[in-house]
């Protein structure tokens, strides 16, 4: 048992944490799948969007879309690009190098039957970083086949935040 002193002291100095007060959650083994999105969800839809048009960088935020967004309609997925999907974001892949600029330009939206928007998966190539709603996915996700599949998909892939710029207002022509 800690004494009061001592325990006064390590909190002054922020060393004592309750432990219900962390929330890390564990990082699955590579080749570990979770179960994302958790909900259900009728079709998926993949957009490109120059996150600069506006001040917040998310896709999906207050129930709209990123003013950015090349085309509203986006592309929707076959069932087996789904699949792939979320093959590539669900199992765990083995660390790789990523850096802090995130800076995403492309977004997968899943719908529910009634068209509401249930779950989100945004990313930028540029730092192999991306964010989930919700939250759950693993630390590291396929990126080489997700890029792939964007590619695929017809989605532009370039680089610097000019190139998604001019392709998102019409100003490229050629878009992978």
């Amino acid at each position: 048992m800690i004494s009061a002193k001592v325990s006064s002291a390590l909190a002054a100095l922020g060393l004592l944490v309750l432990p219900a007060c962390q929330s890390v959650a564990p990082v699955p083994a590579p080749g570990a799948r979770v179960n994302w999105p958790g909900v259900s969800y009728h079709e998926v839809r993949a957009y490109c969007y120059d996150y600069t048009a506006e001040s917040r960088s998310s896709f999906w935020s207050d129930g709209r879309m990123h003013r950015g967004v090349m085309d509203p309609k986006g592309v929707k997925l076959s069932p087996a690009q789904v699949k792939r999907l979320l093959d590539d974001i669900t199992v765990s892949q083995p660390a790789e190098a990523t850096s802090s600029c995130y800076k995403p330009h492309h977004a997968f939206l899943f719908f529910d039957s009634s068209g509401r928007v249930v779950a989100v998966f945004e990313m930028c190539f540029g730092c192999n970083q991306f964010v989930a709603t919700p939250p759950g996915l693993p630390t590291y996700v396929n990126r080489t086949d997700l890029y792939q599949l964007t590619h695929e998909l017809g989605l532009p892939l370039g680089q610097g935040n000019e190139f998604y710029r001019d392709v998102c207002r019409g100003g490229v022509k050629d878009r992978r």
